[in-house]
């Protein structure tokens, strides 16, 4: 069976305590503990076996580009964008400097509406899943509420059917597992296993608030991570990273989930080292838990301009920064202004 996170080693704990103020987070500081003293009397533990090195990773992420040319402009995304191809080997505020991401994430919402085409031309200039775009990263997109189409309820709406077109077009390093449709996808990055859920981790259509929406579709996302997890983890204890849209607070919770979801989910996650929860949908940043797991809301690139005055161009809002450094799990999110709120904690990293 799948094992839970394992306790920090008391390696890990000497290295935290060493690291003293650097390693302290503001938002989701770790604990720590003070270790035993030597005992002289006690024959020293032979040497450990070397353990393989572990691959540092870094990605970045946001979430609702939402492109609507007409009434919000592109301007702050570009911005965005800029700031995000140039931001390898600027310093970190966890130490040291940005790595080259392995990739961008994005959490849904990639248009704003699905009838008008050109809202699809505009995304596919700025993002491409082989790097071939205004941001020379490479993304791993998901689809959100907006994305959607009620005319398409029964299948996919336009924006859905190009995902999964340019899914099967990637190209890159990772091996990819997707669904059946190519739409629900998972994949490695150095020991962390990602699964790209898109809308939210379900089986079946729910309301909105009362009224029924029969294209509010997670197309059984909830059984396809049921199987990711049982197939490419399994009792590893590698840790796991999900990404969907909704959000799992507040309004985010109350208008698109049900109960029965949220409990289908915490069962479906419950045997694994699920290390953190990444989302989007209120294009604002935040960082809660649910179910004593962490949770990190990804911003949206830009700050939309007010229709009512189309001549203030819309400006750079913000995304986030993801590394793991040996066992070190951290996360640092950018705005306009620079660095802003950073967190860390320790994880298991399972077996190698």
């Amino acid at each position: 069976m799948p094992q839970p996170p394992a306790t920090r080693s008391r390696r890990a704990t000497l290295k935290h305590l060493l690291l003293g103020s650097l390693a302290a987070s503001p938002l989701f500081p770790p604990s720590t503990h003070a270790s035993s003293p030597p005992n002289p009397s006690v024959d020293a533990e032979p040497p450990a076996t070397p353990s393989v090195p572990r691959p540092d990773v870094t990605f970045y992420v946001m979430a609702d580009p939402q492109i609507h040319l007409d009434k919000w402009g592109t301007a702050g995304t570009e911005a965005t964008i800029q700031t995000l191809n140039n931001l390898p080997g600027k310093p970190f505020p966890l130490g040291g400097t940005v790595d080259e991401p392995r990739g961008v994430i994005i959490a849904g919402d990639l248009v704003d509406v699905v009838d008008d085409p050109r809202h699809w031309r505009c995304y596919e200039r700025f993002f491409d899943p082989s790097g071939n775009a205004l941001l020379r990263h490479r993304v791993f997109e998901g689809i959100g509420n907006h994305d959607l189409s009620p005319a398409s309820a029964p299948g996919f709406s336009d924006v859905q059917r190009q995902v999964i077109e340019r899914h099967r077009r990637r190209q890159g390093p990772e091996k990819i597992h997707y669904d059946r449709h190519h739409y629900h996808y998972a994949w490695n990055w150095g020991p962390l296993h990602l699964v790209q859920l898109n809308l939210f981790p379900g089986q079946s259509p729910r309301p909105v608030y009362d009224r029924e929406a029969p294209w509010n579709n997670p197309l059984h996302s909830l059984e396809f991570l049921r199987e990711t997890l049982r197939q490419q983890v399994g009792d590893s204890g590698r840790p796991v990273i999900l990404i969907w849209h909704y959000g799992l607070r507040g309004w985010g919770l109350e208008k698109w989930w049900s109960p029965e979801d949220l409990a289908a989910l915490k069962e479906v996650i419950a045997p694994y080292n699920i290390v953190l929860l990444l989302h989007g949908h209120e294009h604002a940043f935040a960082q809660y838990t649910w179910e004593g797991y962490p949770v990190f809301m990804c911003p949206s690139p830009q700050q939309d301009r007010d229709p009512r005055t189309p001549e203030i161009e819309s400006t750079a809002k913000g995304f986030l920064v993801v590394r793991l450094r040996e066992n070190l799990l951290q996360l640092a999110h950018h705005d306009p202004t620079g660095w802003r709120e950073s967190w860390q904690q320790p994880i298991s990293l399972g077996r190698p």
